[in-house]
């Protein structure tokens, strides 16, 4: 009995060793300064004499700049934690005026590489010909030290000018490959220089290189219909790279998004709640901070968490940048007809700096998106002989919203849908192709969970309607979720279930080994479908509120029970249908539909099991009555953000 204890108690040590040998590696595999900064670690700074505890003023930090709010981030002293906005990227900082000491201590260092960005701002605002002459600044200096057995080294220095008035802030970014230190060493970051300089350091972090990394690579094309793949079965060779892609992945052949449009439904998509709970259903509304989104989890992971998107209503002005340590907003995307190729242009540059490290990236293009144009030969690969449009603003051919309900002959619409595919195609080519040779010229590829998926689908007249954002049906909310897991595991199988696009969250979360237990969360992991643990199907939520983007369409809400789909309808009012060029179609307040027998919703068979139907009903005005009051920002929309949306046809 006391050998068998003795045999306990070495395997419990062992186990103990083990751990905290795991721990202590995982700890140092993603070292970010930011957020181990705190009070100890700021030897000299010029906020020290102007603040008192953490209160903000006015003027004192960067315009651009607001507080860091990322989980994990950690305590703020003096403000220094910041997320800027540089040239259209929003990217974590710590705020360091002239002169700013930092200093931190670190175990050891073996095989590390050392990576930060340096930026210098200018808020002089002095006026023009004002006839008082400028002051003429001089820069800083950047400076990084290693100490370690009281010999202490500079291993790196850099001069900065400030800029001028009408140049771009001063920025650039630095990899530095570090001795091998075994123990008690200590790395300090000084700005020296003009005190009236806005100087920073972005994200610094240490890492040590690993020969396997884990990556997260989450994908969304915008407005794209999961029935124009020819994964889906699509007629049209659409989608080539995107089918072979489905070949080394999960595919889900029912999933829906809870918006009919960008803005909510990526919201749901990054922080796994419905619109009813994330309450972001306006163009002036953005995520309220405290809501934890998946970059934020992946962040805290110790994972290098980057976004390149096309802006627009993914713009980080919506909170969308919370988690990520650099979030893209592409403003030319939006403008330009080569969208897709560009994104991967910036993707692939990106990739070859991330060798040895653990990330998540967030990818999103508009290319698909009204107005429908991208280069030849694909803007004519599906396009009747004699077609009228070889590239189409569709939103202002019909007149703006008031347009939506027109009627277009077959031939236009025909000529609609072969632009739309086109697109398609080009996306798949430019972008999806060269990503995945990219990573398998990498050897990233089998280690890579990558989601590809979109935001809502579009509609083509099915229902009397353009566009998408005004209604709820399929063609609107059904969209590919395709999933390659590491190793291409579960490759080739196909889901038929009802899925949403909120369980994409928890997925990833599962297949990282995360436990999202105690997070508040509406998706469930898709793993028990995938592994033939659950039958049949979930239930999805989608809505939209009522005049959104003054479309003068009211308030949608849709649910399904198995394959039963109901969709609850507003009332028009008399204003909203004199707004119209063409009268909306007529609805009833409820509409259901069997998808096993009716998929494109035509026969509405709420008469014929209302019992059903208010079971539903009840089911919804439950969830509603639940619902948390509204946990949303105001936001003023700059004329940028306009301009960006303008383009994609939301506001004229």
């Amino acid at each position: 009995m006391l050998k068998k204890t003795s045999n306990i108690f070495l395997f419990l040590f062992i186990l103990l060793l083990v751990g905290c040998s795991t721990q202590k590696k995982s700890e140092f595999r993603l070292y970010r300064f930011i957020d181990n900064l705190n009070s100890e670690n700021i030897e000299g700074s010029p906020l020290l004499d102007i603040l008192k505890k953490s209160t903000e003023i006015k003027g004192l930090y960067p315009s651009e700049s607001r507080p860091l709010s990322d989980l994990g981030s950690g305590e703020n002293p003096y403000g220094l934690k910041r997320k800027i906005k540089l040239g259209g990227t929003d990217r974590n900082i710590l705020f360091c005026p002239p002169e700013t000491h930092l200093s931190f201590s670190l175990d050891r260092l073996e095989n590390s590489v050392l990576e930060f960005g340096i930026g210098l701002i200018t808020q002089d605002k002095t006026a023009e010909n004002s006839g008082v002459p400028r002051k003429e600044k001089k820069g800083v200096f950047f400076f990084v030290f290693i100490e370690s057995e009281g010999s202490k080294k500079r291993i790196f220095q850099k001069y900065l000018s400030p800029p001028s008035d009408k140049e771009s802030p001063v920025f650039s970014w630095h990899s530095l490959d570090l001795p091998i230190v075994k123990k008690n060493v200590r790395l300090s970051f000084v700005t020296e220089g003009d005190e009236e300089n806005l100087s920073f350091w972005s994200n610094p972090i240490l890492y040590e290189r690993q020969e396997k990394t884990i990556n997260v690579i989450l994908i969304s094309i915008d407005t794209l219909r999961a029935d124009h793949l020819g994964c889906y079965g699509y007629a049209r060779d659409t989608s080539p790279r995107i089918d072979h892609l489905a070949e080394d992945s999960v595919t889900f052949l029912n999933t829906y998004a809870s918006s009919p449009w960008t803005l909510p439904s990526h919201v749901s998509i990054l922080t796994s709640l419905h619109g009813v709970n994330h309450q972001v259903y306006y163009n002036d509304e953005s995520m309220d901070l405290s809501l934890i989104t998946l970059a934020d989890i992946m962040r805290e992971r110790q994972f290098c968490c980057t976004a390149f998107t096309g802006g627009g209503f993914v713009s980080s002005d919506y909170g969308f940048s919370k988690g990520f340590d650099a979030y893209s907003n592409d403003e030319s995307s939006t403008f330009r007809q080569d969208a897709a190729e560009h994104l991967f242009q910036l993707v692939s540059e990106w990739l070859d700096k991330q060798k040895g490290k653990n990330f998540f990236l967030f990818l999103h293009t508009y290319q698909p998106h009204n107005p429908y144009a991208c280069p030849i030969p694909y803007k004519t690969m599906f396009l009747d002989e004699g077609a009228k449009w070889r590239y189409l603003d569709l939103l202002s051919y019909l007149g703006g919203k008031p347009g939506i309900f027109k009627a277009l002959t077959e031939e236009d619409r025909q000529n609609v849908v072969g632009l739309y595919d086109g697109e398609i195609r080009y996306t798949d080519e430019k972008l999806i192709g060269p990503l995945v040779q990219k990573l398998k010229a990498m050897g990233l590829y089998d280690q890579t969970l990558i989601i590809f998926t979109s935001d809502h689908g579009e509609e083509f007249y099915e229902h009397h309607g353009w566009g998408h954002g005004h209604s709820l049906y399929d063609e609107s909310l059904k969209v590919p979720l395709i999933i390659k897991f590491p190793e291409s595991r579960f490759s080739g199988r196909r889901i038929h279930d009802i899925v949403s696009l909120v369980d994409i969250f928890p997925t990833v979360l599962e297949e990282l080994g995360i436990d999202f237990s105690n997070l508040e969360i509406d998706g469930q992991s898709l793993f028990p479908l995938v592994k033939g643990k659950e039958k049949g199907d979930r239930v999805f939520l989608a809505d939209i509120a009522s005049n959104v983007l003054a479309s003068h369409i009211p308030q949608k809400i849709t649910m399904n029970r198995g394959k039963t789909k109901l969709i609850l309808n507003k009332r028009f009012g008399p204003e909203d249908f004199s707004f119209f060029l063409c009268p909306p179609p007529v609805l009833g307040p409820v509409e259901l539909y069997d998808l096993g027998f009716d998929p494109t919703e035509q026969q509405n068979i709420s008469d014929k099991k209302p019992k059903l139907a208010n079971q539903i009903v009840q089911k919804i005005n439950e969830i509603y009555k639940a619902a948390p009051k509204k946990k949303t920002r105001k936001l003023e929309i700059d004329e940028e953000l306009k301009k960006q949306l303008r383009a994609l046809g939301y506001i004229r």
